[in-house]
């Protein structure tokens, strides 16, 4: 009868499902509203009903039903799966929590309900509430699985996780000792031992590791079970790793080393434990302080206190190695090494790399241990005998940076390595083969590393020569499918390199043009290699063409993580370039666009979570964590916000709730412990020793975790103010210490000491308190949940001087008179578009900031007149600002005017003719497509930030 019940049921539900799988949710509603009228506490249908709702964007409707539903307290499995679904896209995590937690007291027999309990307390990072659930699950059931998920999300809850970003919480970190103790207690009763996999050896090894029990420890992994399982996992063996060297067990671990590299083991972690722990071994035997954790762990193995241990997890004892047994003479024991490492890298020949690597890294460490009295004589012949070896690979040049970099510049060891390099170039033939190709290039690469830097007109002529080179070798890439990378890739970037340090010396502009130009045509015969466009971007953007530099970011075609690692290429600075303000959200939408991946994280690493717990890989989970927390506390996803919040608030007419909503956001953001994931090694740097081609091509200092500090207390600040409400940061926003202004450009500090103009001279309006005003637009945060927040994390609190400022209505108004007279200064010495566009946008974003100052006092219309004696002084100022500004629209609109000319896009195939001479393809008639892209997009930023300017002050 059951089964015949369930049947009919699911062919009543089967219509509904189909119509939301097809998108045809209209049609689902109908058939949700004909079985709710013969049934109207159908449970079930009313949870379709409210999905439906929700994918129609009947969002009312949808949170009505929704609410009904949950009154209810459903049970049924169903019913409270589509109610996940519905809850999750609300963003209604508690609820989720609170209707698993009802249904699961209704029904406590219901393991599988139990479960689901358990797991949606996994999804929001309650670990706390999850490790209560999972416990009672394991005395009910005497499921193991369940004692290791109430143990895992102990340990998790004592690492603090899902902090939300915030600094430490003194409250929490004081339980983390007993937490830990419990989760070692539940390990200990288990019924089955932690060796039976990897992760569960893992989960028992990091809380014995949390709690400074390292002797522990060293006894598992040294165990016959915990040997085992180092040998056949990787995340096992480098846990007992980084154990060995907490120890000091340095012999154990350099003997342990010898016995796999002897038998073929090739990682290269393994070569580096090799090396690193038989100088860490020298150190240790010299030092009559040092006494190894391992001895005291080997006496005191098998009772622990007083525990009975498992006779599989006794430690075994070490073998003995020969270098182990000889004297800790150091050249006696280095010398051992050497001899060691040289048999191996013979043995491999020309087949592995790693061993040939190691001989490197040994000198360096040498150099490194000797603190540079004794430099290594046998790196600079080692590095020799790898280069020749290895020459004809693309990794050549990687591999031997590191360590040219040791060479020093004050002995004859460098100019004997660079003699070395230049017979290897005079012997190389790059349109020869794919070898000698490959060969030439890791030689100019090595040799513009290690050489002294060159004048302009130098690096100008080794650029061309490169190009010729890059020219000569396309040959050897003629048969190569569309999708392939050319092999003479590199010749370009190292002539865009060489470029791009012509401009560093000279700020003539013209090298960028030539960098430009080489670019596009490289990545029209590569159209696979990212490198291209990525300096496209970044040189784009230094001559202000945004629009190319979109383009290019655009096709790079970046996805999921790579959004918050590689979009500050076009979002730094981002407001610089933006044309809301005339119609053109483009930047805009980038930055929409970039953040969608956040949310996008929230919910698909909490599904990753949830499967780590189900399938047991408690190795993964707090891998897990730490990449959402990562994600969630992005240093470029706030910088975004930040960016979008200053373009906008150019668009958007100045409304309390508006306000209220925007503060509300920042201080949210104030309080983060931010990380910092953005990919500078994207950018191809083949540039000298000391110098990187991201810092030549940034559009002024990158900005940081200071820049975002003092834009958001500006920001909050004026907010708080506009809104008339107190804010919830603790910290004194009207402070701002010189030591804090490093990553702002002199225009960003010029507009900041604006700020400071406009807090110091407008009066302060009266503020209601915060818990008296409910958050417009978010009705879950009601007034009693506000808090105050903490100074913010990344502030130096260093006692530097405060900035200052002489507040004044004439002060307020110089600056918009500096900053018209800095535009046609700039205009007129030729400067960077760039910079060009910096002072003006930062002028209009000050009179922006001086509306939002000035909302209190001027907001009531036309028929609620403000007596207050600073309302015509801020009237003056609005009315002078609106000229000044009205002055660089004009400035930028007649540059704009000369940008689109023929005569511009002449200069420019004129600057890049000597192209031509070295690479027929690049010509006269191809440069100047290129030109007159580039003209374009110069004359359409410049001519609509000017009209953007002029509806900004007209708007006003």
């Amino acid at each position: 009868m059951v089964d015949i019940a369930a049947q009919q049921e699911s062919r009543k539900l089967k219509p509904i499902y189909d119509a939301l799988d097809t998108g045809s949710y209209k049609l689902a509603i109908q058939i949700c509203n004909k079985l709710l009228k013969k049934q109207s506490n159908y449970e079930v249908v009313k949870a379709l009903k409210a999905l439906a709702l929700l994918r129609s964007n009947k969002l009312d409707e949808s949170l009505s039903l929704t609410d009904e539903v949950l009154s209810s307290k459903p049970t049924d499995e169903t019913v409270l799966g589509v109610m996940s679904h519905v809850l999750k896209h609300l963003d209604r995590a508690g609820d989720i929590i609170a209707m698993f937690e009802e249904a699961f007291k209704k029904q406590p027999s219901n393991e599988e309900l139990g479960s689901q309990t358990f797991m949606a307390m996994i999804r929001v990072g309650g670990w706390k509430n999850a490790q209560v659930i999972a416990f009672k699950l394991y005395k009910q059931f005497k499921v193991p699985r369940y004692l290791f998920w109430s143990i895992m999300a102990a340990v998790l809850q004592a690492q603090n996780a899902g902090a939300n970003g915030g600094p430490p919480n003194p409250a929490e970190e004081a339980h983390t000792p007993i937490l830990l103790n419990l989760a070692l207690r539940l390990m200990n009763s288990s019924p089955l031992p932690s060796h039976i996999t990897a992760d569960h050896f893992i989960l028992h090894l990091t809380i014995l590791r949390s709690l400074d029990r390292n002797e522990d420890a060293y006894n598992l992994v040294n165990s016959e079970k915990g040997q085992a399982l180092c040998d056949t996992s990787l995340v096992v063996d480098e846990f007992r790793r980084e154990l060995y060297v907490s120890c000091g067990a340095n012999k154990e671990e350099v003997a342990l080393c010898r016995r796999r590299l002897e038998k073929g083991d090739r990682n290269w972690l393994t070569f580096m434990s090799f090396i690193d722990s038989t100088f860490r071994t020298i150190s240790q035997a010299n030092d009559p302080n040092t006494q190894s954790t391992a001895k005291s762990a080997e006496k005191g193995s098998g009772e622990a206190d007083g525990r009975n241990v498992d006779p599989e997890l006794t430690p075994k004892p070490t073998q003995k190695d020969p270098i182990i047994e000889s004297p800790l003479d150091p050249k006696v024991v280095i010398s051992e090494a050497k001899e060691f490492l040289a048999k191996l890298a013979e043995k491999d020949g020309l087949g592995e790399r790693g061993s040939h690597m190691a001989l490197l890294h040994l000198e360096k460490s040498l150099r490194l241990y000797n603190e540079g009295k004794d430099n290594s004589p046998d790196l600079l012949e080692s590095m020799k005998d790898y280069f020749i070896k290895f020459s004809d690979r693309a990794c050549c040049f990687e591999d031997v940076k590191p360590y040219a970099g040791e060479l020093c510049s004050t002995s004859s060891e460098l100019s004997q390595w660079i003699s070395f390099l230049e017979e290897q170039r005079s012997a190389c033939n790059p349109s020869l083969s794919l070898r000698d190709l490959q060969k030439t290039i890791n030689v100019y690469k090595l040799l513009r590393y290690s050489s002294e830097p060159l004048t302009e007109e130098e690096e100008n002529q080794l650029a061309l020569d490169f190009v010729r080179m890059y020219h000569e070798s396309l040959s050897l890439g003629n048969n190569l499918g569309e999708k392939e990378l050319q092999p003479a890739d590199d010749l370009a970037l190292l002539a865009c390199n060489a470029l791009v340090s012509a401009w560093t010396i000279s700020q003539n502009f013209k090298h960028l043009l030539k960098a430009l130009v080489i670019l596009e045509y490289a990545s029209s015969r590569s159209k696979q290699n990212y490198q291209f466009r990525v300096l496209a971007i970044r040189l784009y953007r230094l001559l202000g063409a945004n629009g190319p530099a979109l383009d290019h970011y655009r096709l790079l075609d970046i996805k999921q993580v790579q959004t918050d690692t590689l979009s500050h290429l076009i979002l730094s600075r981002g407001s610089t370039f933006s044309l809301a303000t005339n119609g053109d959200i483009g930047m805009m939408t980038e930055c929409i666009n970039a953040s969608d991946i956040y949310q996008q994280n929230s919910n698909d690493t909490a599904d990753l979570i949830v499967r780590a717990f189900q399938h047991e890989k408690y190795s993964q989970i707090t891998e897990f964590v730490e990449f959402e927390d990562r994600l969630d506390n992005s240093l470029q996803r706030d910088l975004t916000r930040l960016e979008y919040v200053r373009m906008k608030a150019a668009t958007e007419k100045i409304e309390n709730d508006g306000l209220l909503a925007e503060l509300h956001e920042l201080e949210f953001v104030f309080e983060k412990m931010h990380h910092d994931n953005r990919d500078y090694t994207v950018i191809p740097n083949y540039q000298r020793r000391g110098q990187q081609i991201a810092d030549q091509t940034s559009m002024g200092t990158p900005q940081g975790f200071q820049w975002l500090t003092v834009f958001l207390q500006l920001y909050i600040r004026a907010y708080s103010r506009a809104a008339k409400v107190e804010t919830l940061a603790a910290t004194d926003l009207n402070i701002f210490r010189s030591s804090w202004l490093s990553e702002m450009t002199e225009e960003e500090k010029d507009f900041l000491a604006f700020s400071q103009i406009l807090h110091d001279w407008i009066p302060c309006p009266v503020l209601e308190p915060r818990e008296s005003v409910l958050v417009a637009g978010d009705a879950s945060v009601k007034p009693t949940e506000l808090q105050v927040h903490g100074p913010p994390p990344h502030v130096k609190q260093d006692g530097s001087e405060p900035l200052k400022v002489e507040a004044s209505s004439e002060t307020a108004v110089k600056f918009f008179q500096d900053f018209a007279s800095r535009v046609d200064t700039a205009i007129k010495n030729g400067k960077l578009l760039w910079e060009i566009l910096h002072l003006a946008t930062l002028a209009q974003e000050a009179f922006v900031l001086l509306q939002i100052a000035s909302f209190p006092y001027l907001s009531g219309g036309k028929n609620k007149k403000n007596d207050h004696p600073i309302v015509e002084s801020l009237k003056s100022v609005k009315s002078q600002a609106a000229n000044y500004l009205k002055d660089i629209a004009k400035s930028l609109t007649k540059f704009a005017d000369s940008e689109g000319t023929s005569g511009r896009r002449k200069e420019f195939v004129q600057m890049c003719q000597e192209l031509g001479k070295v690479a027929p393809e690049l010509h006269d008639d191809y440069i100047l497509n290129i030109a007159k892209s580039f003209t374009d997009s110069r004359k359409v930023v410049t001519k609509d930030v000017g009209k953007g300017i002029i509806r900004v002050v007209e708007n006003a």
